[in-house]
């Protein structure tokens, strides 16, 4: 398949009836392209904005460079490429031999490299309040973002291209480029809500036919610790541990399921690999609570129960597997789960948005009552349609992010710019099951 075929599209262009944000591959299955960020620079320590311009490992860094050598040993791909900058090359090292292309380089911050935030603003008054991917923009001799998001999709595209059924293609480039990727597909047209990636983080995207997913955002566990997080409350979302209702596919939003024993060893394996928390909330559902025991006693917390952190109300779908909700309610199965229309589910349960604003405003009061990081102990489907309603993700276009494995993490930090996306989904504790 040439590259020329690979159209895509970003939402707010509006250019074709592909799903928002999408990056279309036709006719190819499964594929799996792992996106690295290089290890901490010497500029990053010192704050520096770092585009095209070159800068060593620091001593951080290069024990991020061994973490990361530990965490991907076995994880091997088909293909490896970097930017062909030497701190992607230098820790791209430990992963194989990889291939330099340009193409990867971060952004070119021209005259504005080796500046820090507050210089820029002082010697360019017009930027002042202006995050990185929040609108065009172009450093006085560097790369006009819009002309840098073409080259970074083409890139993408390319490597898409490049590609066979079921392979897996790992990139190790820059938390600009990353950043710009995920809104890409997101359809974010203000990606400076979602954070940079973390020095030496994973972050995964699936290709299947026709559909893009962001798999998993910012997987910094292997760093144990070891990294910068921007001002702000932390709210770390946590989708409680499998259930019977999981395992047996049935649909249980306000109702009870117990876990099982898979279940339970999801939670203790949490329960072992969670960072500190300052305080832990949960929904009043049981299998959230189960899930955030043992966090609490380990750490010696105590748990307070919000009810609006509950699951998503399926109404009169409650406790039905999908087959079943296909022959109890067809019209209603056709219309929201085929056509994609965002309505009460079952009658008289919840619609995505409804869900996803619920769970907005009550984040947003946690946060505002709270402060460090708070474990917050809730749902799949409640936590998607949120981080889908922070990116203005509508219903139809949902799959673009995956439901929350059990026991996962999402990371929301609000701070004065309000909340901005840090990981999605990263259960890599779970390796150890």
């Amino acid at each position: 398949m040439e590259a020329d075929s690979i159209v895509t599209q970003e939402r707010e262009k509006g250019e074709t009836s592909l799903p928002y944000g999408a990056i279309h591959v036709g006719g190819i299955l499964a594929r799996t392209i792992t996106l690295v960020r290089h290890a901490e620079t010497v500029s990053n320590i010192s704050g520096t904005w770092q585009g095209q311009t070159d800068s060593p490992l620091s001593e951080r860094g290069r024990l991020q460079v061994e973490r990361l050598r530990d965490r991907m040993d076995g994880h091997g791909a088909g293909l490896l490429v970097t930017s062909d900058l030497g701190r992607t090359r230098t820790t791209g090292e430990v992963i194989g031999a990889g291939e330099p292309l340009a193409e990867w380089r971060e952004f070119d911050l021209g005259a504005w490299d080796g500046l820090r935030p507050e210089d820029i603003k002082e010697r360019y008054p017009e930027v002042d309040g202006v995050r990185f991917g929040s609108g065009d923009f172009q450093p006085d001799g560097g790369e006009r973002f819009s002309d840098f998001k073409v080259r970074i999709r083409n890139a993408f595209g390319t490597l898409a291209a490049r590609m066979g059924d079921d392979d897996h293609a790992i990139v190790v480039t820059h938390g600009g480029v990353i950043q710009t990727i995920i809104g890409m597909l997101l359809g974010v047209a203000d990606q400076s809500i979602i954070l940079v990636p973390s020095n030496a983080s994973l972050t995964t995207v699936r290709l299947n036919g026709d559909d893009v997913q962001v798999a998993m955002f910012n997987d910094d566990v292997h760093l144990d610790g070891g990294v910068v997080r921007p001002p702000g409350t932390r709210l770390k979302l946590v989708r409680h541990a499998q259930t019977e209702a999981n395992r047996e596919g049935r649909w249980w939003g306000r109702g009870e399921t117990p876990l099982t024993e898979e279940g339970r060893r999801q939670a203790e394996v949490l329960a072992l690999a969670a960072a500190p928390f300052d305080s832990i909330v949960s929904s009043p559902a049981s299998r959230a609570l189960d899930t955030a025991t043992p966090v609490a006693m380990r750490q010696g917390l105590d748990i307070a129960v919000v009810d609006d952190l509950a699951e998503f109300y399926f109404g009169e779908w409650e406790g039905l597997t999908v087959d079943e909700i296909r022959s109890a309610d067809p019209d209603g199965f056709r219309r929201i789960l085929e056509e994609g229309f965002d309505e009460p589910r079952g009658v008289t349960g919840e619609t995505f948005a409804i869900a996803g604003e619920r769970i907005a405003t009550t984040t947003a009061d946690l946060a505002a009552n709270g402060s460090g990081t708070i474990g917050v102990f809730t749902h799949g489907g409640a936590t998607r349609a949120y981080v889908a309603g922070l990116f203005g993700i509508p219903f139809a276009n949902r799959e673009v992010l995956p439901v929350q494995r059990n026991t996962a993490h999402t990371e929301i930090i609000s701070g004065d710019g309000g909340p901005r996306l840090s990981s999605y989904n990263v259960a890599s504790h779970l390796a150890s099951l």
